[in-house]
């Protein structure tokens, strides 16, 4: 199994006395043990990071890249110290909606590893990362465009359409489920194609409505997609079919869930 899930702009900042990076171009210094995804991805990301850190001491850098006015300062300094920044794991790193609903830190043991194997997280500046890759702050939305770049989402298309198949591969050689949490934009980064469009399975997570149907409503669509990654890492029980998503949401708490005709799922929060 592998679960797609979007990054946040909110994170977490750094405790004191926290690690710098030493190579900002692969955002990955050793710490897991393993070259994930910054392997494949090393050369373009390198490019990304050398555009982010020129283009962010321009002026009209805030309005290209998306920064909100109350933090844009903060995050344009931020991201001219990417390269040297600190870093703890992906997974740690990012505090939004979908995170709050993961709830990483109170995992155990077990559903870590699980989280560490199965998460990749998809990123406007590293194009996607494994949960335990460690990477510094930043603020780069797949939506921004950087000069000679243009819109990220649309850069990184080649380049995780020839890395992912090998990140998506099943530790177990059963070719597993991939489930898609991802929201818009960072769908627009990577779509799955021949063999792998078997295995993706879109989820929607469903609010209930008086006197109308369930719809998704932002806030707690996120919300509930994390409590789902959350119950699949924490499960014991083999993620290998559809139905096993709508069991592992319901045995968390979840409403109600179904399979659509086209694969994809939907859950009632």
């Amino acid at each position: 199994m592998r679960i797609l899930l979007p990054p946040s702009e909110a994170k977490r900042p750094d405790p004191p006395r926290a690690r710098a990076g030493h190579d900002g171009a692969s955002g990955h210094d050793g710490a897991s043990g393993h070259d994930g995804a910054s392997g494949q991805l090393g050369a373009a990301r390198s490019v990304v990071l050398s555009a982010l850190v020129e283009f962010a001491a321009a002026p009209g850098a805030a309005q290209a890249l998306r920064l909100p006015a109350r933090s844009a300062a903060a995050d344009l300094a931020g991201n001219q110290a990417v390269r040297t920044a600190a870093r703890m794991p992906a997974i740690e790193r990012y505090t939004g909606t979908v995170y709050e609903g993961l709830d990483v830190r109170t995992l155990t043991a077990a559903g870590r590893r699980r989280a560490d194997a199965s998460v990749l997280i998809f990123s406007g500046l590293w194009g996607v990362a494994r949960a335990d890759e460690p990477l510094p702050s930043y603020r780069l939305p797949a939506a921004a465009s950087l000069p000679g770049l243009g819109v990220l989402a649309s850069f990184w298309r080649p380049f995780l359409d020839e890395a992912l198949p090998s990140l998506l591969g099943d530790g177990d050689g059963d070719g597993g489920l991939i489930v898609d949490l991802r929201s818009t934009d960072y769908s627009a980064m990577w779509r799955p194609r021949g063999a792998l469009r078997e295995r993706v399975v879109s989820v929607r997570v469903l609010s209930s409505r008086p006197g109308a149907g369930p719809a998704v409503i932002s806030y707690p669509s996120k919300l509930g997609k994390g409590k789902l990654a959350r119950a699949l890492v924490a499960r014991r029980a083999r993620i290998s079919k559809r139905a096993h998503l709508v069991d592992a949401w319901l045995g968390s708490g979840g409403a109600d869930g179904w399979l659509r005709a086209d694969g994809s799922v939907d859950l009632l929060i």
